[in-house]
């Protein structure tokens, strides 16, 4: 029997959710799961990893025809406000799209086939908290 459209696609998306989870474990948070295992709440918030404060991270894999990100980003705000209290963290978090696109068949996996998405005061915010740290750090080693 083979599997339908919609079946491979799920297998693809949860899938890509396991391996970006095992990546983030490695790079520094170790307790990052997939929602699916740890949080129907963030699942339902469109929220695919957890435990990657300050980040909300939502994972989308293939093809993704009509994907727009923009609109994913504030599909996380919109249910982190309905579904959290005010004082938690998922509020401030950075909201992130990352796409793993489909590269397809005799072609490798470039750099340019997983592409990172958010608002650009996301960006800015983060741009002034590295300026700040590395203001700290010449302070420091003066």
């Amino acid at each position: 029997m083979t599997k339908s459209n919609g079946g491979r696609n799920r297998t693809k998306g949860h899938n890509a959710e396991r391996h970006y989870a095992d990546y983030f474990r490695k790079v520094g948070f170790p307790l990052c799961k997939t929602s699916r295992a740890a949080s129907r709440l963030h699942d339902d918030s469109g929220i695919d990893l957890c435990f990657t404060n300050p980040f909300n991270i939502q994972i989308k894999a293939g093809l993704q025809r009509g994907l727009n990100p923009s609109l994913e980003l504030a599909k996380i705000t919109t249910e982190v406000g309905k579904n959290f209290p005010k004082e938690y963290a998922e509020h401030t978090n950075y909201n992130i799209v990352i796409h793993k696109k489909e590269v397809g068949r005799g072609r490798k996996r470039n750099e340019f086939d997983e592409i990172v998405s958010m608002t650009f005061l996301d960006f800015i915010k983060i741009v002034e908290e590295l300026n700040e740290l590395r203001t700290l750090k010449n302070t420091e080693d003066v």
